[in-house]
């Protein structure tokens, strides 16, 4: 598995860009995923809030829009920052690849606490997963549709969700398993991929093989996870007019709620 910090690192070429190179492992089929781009933009936002002021060393909020599909290779983010304040900063951050704007983000920046702190309330609870090995480890070669992101990400699929490998989708909507993101233990940067790493819940709904487009993503970023494997859990709240508007939660080894992704995306619906 490749270090995510290496393959988001970005260089400063001048007041507000940044050059960077997008990774070829971390495609879904022959684009970049949705969070890996989410994490590039989010580093680069970063490293602009720590030269605008205060020590803002981590990305708390960010909302993105996907406007062209950037191949992998040479790229660059432009960062604006909007406010600076005391607890945050706001930026706008704008991926460019051959000559075309390819995402649009809004990012806040913080100081995350460490995950475990007393929660005064949620009333979202983490999934029942079975153990880590007993899930089914999901390829990146499959002849079909190869995931090259699968390499880097290790994913587990609860086998109660994966019947959509095999022709028999559970029909919930839902699928549920085990991540490791490198580096170890995960950090945020890691926790924006874990909010679009596993595959569309539309594939529980009896659509597997439809590509599924993120069209406007946002994560919020809760707390530094704990080592040790992340609990996703990616449910759709509802498909219709080609279109599916995803939520995804995070938790990390101890059960913490760590991050959550609200996803709208493009999808093929059979006709009826």
């Amino acid at each position: 598995m490749a270090q995510l910090k290496v393959a988001t690192a970005v260089k400063p070429t001048g007041e507000g860009r940044y050059e960077v190179v997008l990774d070829p492992h971390w495609r879904i089929g022959t684009k970049p995923n949705g969070g890996y781009l989410l994490a590039v933009l989010a580093r680069a936002a970063v490293q602009a809030a720590g030269a605008a002021g205060p020590d803002h060393p981590h990305p708390a909020a960010i909302s993105a829009h996907y406007m062209a599909a950037p191949g992998a290779g040479p790229a660059e983010v432009e960062v604006e920052v909007l406010r600076r304040g005391r607890s945050a900063t706001q930026l706008r951050a704008t991926l460019h690849a051959a000559g075309t704007r390819c995402v649009e983000a809004l990012v806040t920046c913080g100081q995350l606490p460490p995950a475990g702190g007393p929660a005064y309330w949620s009333g979202v609870d983490p999934p029942d997963l079975p153990p880590e090995e007993a899930c089914f480890p999901v390829p990146a070669d499959d002849p079909r549709f190869p995931v090259p992101l699968f390499s880097e990400v290790a994913l587990r699929v609860d086998p109660t969700s994966a019947g959509f490998a095999v022709g028999r989708p559970a029909g919930k909507g839902e699928i549920r398993g085990w991540a490791r993101i490198s580096p170890e233990p995960p950090d945020p940067h890691a926790l924006l991929v874990a909010v679009d790493c596993l595959p569309p819940a539309t594939f529980d709904l009896g659509l597997a093989g439809s590509w599924v487009p993120t069209v406007e993503l946002t994560a919020y970023v809760r707390a530094l996870p704990a080592p040790g494997p992340l609990q996703v859990r990616q449910r759709a709240r509802l498909v219709a007019y080609d279109r599916v508007d995803e939520e995804c939660d995070v938790w990390d080894s101890t059960g913490a709620l760590v991050a959550t992704g609200h996803q709208l995306a493009a999808v093929r619906l059979p006709e009826r």
